[in-house]
């Protein structure tokens, strides 16, 4: 038998009201703003996976999945967030381990000349905790 009491504990992004945008089912955080990990987990978090990126085209909310990479939480780390569906989106997860922060850069930038992107608004990045059990 195992103990489970000793097991990482892994839950999506809280509502957390004026950071997040609920779609989904999902919670995602919004660009540009520092989130500090107390308001995710009193317990301490050793890892955040980016989960999807929700964007606007033309007042159409659209989401993408992302390819599901834990990111470990250990010094200051600047994680660039991608994804092949969407080429034009050029963004990062700054994570501040020490501080306990963490940000959401990020915007649409048109790699070619298609029109479609001028439309196009980042919205937010869904993410999901590790934390180790208290």
């Amino acid at each position: 038998m195992t103990d489970s009491s000793h097991l990482p504990l892994s839950f999506p992004m809280p509502e957390i009201p004026g950071v997040t945008v609920p779609h989904g089912g999902l919670h995602f955080l919004q660009p540009e703003l520092l989130l500090d990990f107390i308001s995710v987990s009193a317990q301490p978090l050793v890892s955040v996976t980016p989960i999807a990126v929700l964007y606007a085209n033309i007042g159409v909310l659209q989401r993408i999945d992302l390819r599901k990479i834990p990111v470990p939480i250990k010094g200051r780390i600047v994680y660039p967030v991608s994804s092949l569906a969407l080429p034009s989106l050029r963004a990062r997860l700054i994570i501040n381990g020490p501080f306990k922060k963490l940000k959401f850069q990020g915007t649409l930038i048109a790699a070619t000349t298609e029109p479609s992107v001028q439309n196009m608004t980042l919205i937010g990045l869904a993410l999901e905790f590790t934390a180790l059990p208290s």
